[in-house]
C-alpha cells in the first residue's frame, strides 16, 4: 500500500511539472518570431483607433499607385480611415478639408509598403499656387519598439517617433528629374520627431515613394525595407502602431493644420498571399 501511494504521489508531481513545462514552452511561443507583444494591449487600452490586418505577399511592391496590385480584388484591403481635427495644439484645426482616407498595407519577407488615397478637388503642387499651401500626407510609427504608444502629438521627449512625409510640390520635382535624367528622386522625406516643432530630416533617405494625382483626388505609395541599420528608422520586425496625417493645400493647411487619424495598429499575420 505504502508503494502505492508512494506511485501516486510521483505520478502526480510528473504531471504538475509536465503541465508547468507546457505552459512555459506557450508562453515562450508567444514572444518569438514578430514581436507582437510589445503592443497586444494597444487597443485595449484605447492608445490604437483601428487595427489592420497586413498581409504578406512574394515578390516586389509595386511603387505605382496605379498598379494592379493596389487596386484588384486580390490585392490588399482598402480601408476606410475616419481623420478628425487637430485639437491639441495651437494653431487648432477644427475642420480639416479631408475627412476620410483609404489605407491599404502590404508586405513581403523584406519590404513593407503604404497606399493612401483620398478626394482633393484642387491640385495645390506649388506650379500655380504657393509652395508653402501644398497638399500633402504623412505616416509615423513609433522609434522606439521596447516603450508605450507614444503621444500622438508627433511623439514626445524621450519618446521618438519616425516621420515619412510626401508633399506635392516634392512629387512635382521629383517626375522633373526623373524625366531630365536618370537620377531617382524620392518625394518622400524620412524624418524624425520629438514633438511638435522638433521634426528633423535625416541625413540617410531610405523612404521611396510615389504620388499620382487623379480625377478626383491623390493616391500616394510609402516604400522601405521591412529591417534595416539605421538607428533612425523604425524597424518592422512585427505589428506596429501607424498614424495617418492630410493637409490640402487649398484649404490653407500647413504644419498643425490638417486632418488627423490617431493610432491605427498594423497587424502582421502569419503566410504568404
Amino acid at each position: 500500500m505504502w508503494n502505492t501511494t508512494r506511485r501516486r504521489i510521483y505520478f502526480y508531481i510528473k504531471a504538475v511539472l509536465l503541465l508547468i513545462l507546457l505552459l512555459y514552452f506557450v508562453f515562450s511561443l508567444s514572444k518569438c518570431g514578430f514581436s507582437d507583444s510589445k503592443y497586444s494591449k494597444c487597443l485595449e487600452d484605447g492608445d490604437c483607433t483601428h487595427q489592420l490586418s497586413v498581409k504578406q505577399y512574394s515578390g516586389d511592391i509595386p511603387l505605382s499607385p496605379s498598379s494592379l496590385f493596389w487596386n484588384s480584388p486580390q490585392g490588399p484591403v482598402k480601408n476606410t480611415i475616419d481623420l478628425g481635427p487637430q485639437l491639441i495644439t495651437n494653431p487648432q484645426w477644427p475642420d480639416p478639408f479631408v475627412k476620410k482616407v483609404l489605407v491599404s498595407v502590404a508586405r513581403t519577407e523584406t519590404q513593407i509598403a503604404v497606399r493612401l488615397e483620398w478626394e482633393d478637388d484642387s491640385v495645390d503642387d506649388g506650379i500655380k499656387r504657393s509652395r508653402l499651401y501644398t497638399d500633402q500626407a504623412a505616416i509615423m510609427f513609433p522609434l522606439n519598439s521596447n516603450k508605450e504608444v507614444p503621444p500622438i502629438t508627433m511623439g514626445g521627449e524621450g519618446h521618438p517617433v519616425n516621420i515619412w512625409q510626401w508633399k506635392a510640390v516634392r512629387q512635382v520635382t521629383a517626375d522633373a528629374a526623373q524625366k531630365d535624367s536618370a537620377a531617382t528622386l524620392s518625394p518622400i522625406e524620412d524624418l524624425n520627431a520629438e514633438g511638435f516643432s522638433t521634426l528633423t530630416r535625416q541625413d540617410e533617405q531610405n523612404v521611396s515613394g510615389k504620388g499620382l494625382r487623379t480625377d478626383k483626388g491623390w493616391q500616394v505609395v510609402f516604400k522601405r525595407n521591412r529591417v534595416n541599420q539605421d538607428e533612425q528608422d523604425v524597424q518592422f520586425t512585427g505589428s506596429t502602431p501607424m498614424a495617418v496625417a492630410i493637409w490640402n493645400g487649398g484649404n490653407r493647411e500647413t504644419n498643425g493644420q490638417k486632418g488627423l487619424a490617431g493610432w491605427i495598429l498594423l497587424q502582421f499575420g502569419k503566410g504568404t498571399d
